[in-house]
């Protein structure tokens, strides 16, 4: 008798639907393994870069840190013998770019003079190095603070050395660029009457550090300086009574100064500083019509 072959829709769906599974998992795999690797072959490129631009490694004999310093160059600096006014940017890990684009795109409108501009930038450990570097005291119970004159020091012994020696710079009329903590350290110089930098760009300054110890002191003399100050609108109270404190003591005891003041409209802590350095650089720098 002649065998019969039951079909059994039941098992012979299971079956299909797990061969298609099967095979559509198969297909999905492999078209995952081909973007990925599409996506090696377009994507694995060099890091972006800043052109004409240069980086330099130092190391501080001071206080022990590696800082990277980072050099932009202005348009038609390797065909010129010229020196160029210089811009030292605090916290250049993320505020080199920011400054150099702004520098160049108001140049390009032949809106600035020519700037070759300057990041101080640490290897590792950026929050806890420039806590340590930007803050003139030390407080309770936070360890890296207190490293200001250590970080003055490096200035004036070994990174403004470095830049004049290996870069066209005009010795004279140095300007410093810095943001919150950043702008508390310059400050820090201001009212103490440093005389590295002639120019300053105070952005959203921390006054308010250990109960405003900088401007208690002061120094009594004074060298006459240009002050670009400014703080966000929109930032939070204590942060615009330390702008205004700042602002305050410079009218009453640094009246030799040239000092501009702005409140941001519209402006946060983080927003702040964008607006500041363009307009800093543009009060300290504008191309004349």
């Amino acid at each position: 008798m002649k065998k019969r072959t039951i079909f059994n829709p039941s098992i012979s769906s299971k079956y299909n639907v797990y061969h298609s599974y099967g095979v559509k998992q198969t297909f999905y795999a492999w078209l995952v393994l081909g973007i990925v690797f599409c996506n090696q072959a377009v994507f694995a490129q060099s890091p972006v870069t800043i052109p004409n631009s240069v980086e330099v490694s130092l190391h501080s004999k001071v206080n022990n840190v590696q800082y990277n310093l980072q050099i932009a160059l202005p348009h038609g600096y390797g065909k010129s013998t010229a020196d160029y006014p210089v811009v030292y940017v605090l916290d250049a890990n993320t505020d080199f770019p920011l400054v150099t684009s702004i520098s160049r795109r108001l140049e390009a409108e032949d809106d600035l003079k020519k700037l070759v501009v300057v990041g101080i930038s640490y290897q590792d450990s950026v929050w806890w190095r420039r806590s340590l570097d930007y803050s003139p005291s030390t407080r309770e119970g936070e360890r890296y603070t207190g490293g200001a004159q250590n970080f003055i020091r490096s200035l004036e012994e070994e990174i403004i050395p470095t830049i004049e020696k290996e870069f066209r710079v005009k010795k004279n009329g140095r300007t410093l660029m810095g943001h919150s903590l950043g702008g508390l350290f310059a400050s820090y110089l201001v009212v103490n009457n440093n005389d590295l930098f002639d120019n300053y760009v105070v952005s959203s300054p921390s006054m308010w550090w250990d109960n405003y110890v900088v401007l208690k002191s002061s120094s009594p003399t004074y060298t006459p300086k240009s002050i670009f100050l400014t703080v966000g609108a929109e930032e939070n109270p204590h942060m615009i009574k330390s702008c205004h404190a700042l602002s305050d003591f410079i009218d009453k005891k640094l009246t030799a100064s040239t000092k501009k003041a702005v409140e941001l409209s519209g402006e946060n802590h983080a927003s702040a500083k964008f607006r500041a350095f363009a307009d800093g650089l543009r009060w300290l720098f504008k191309e004349s019509e």
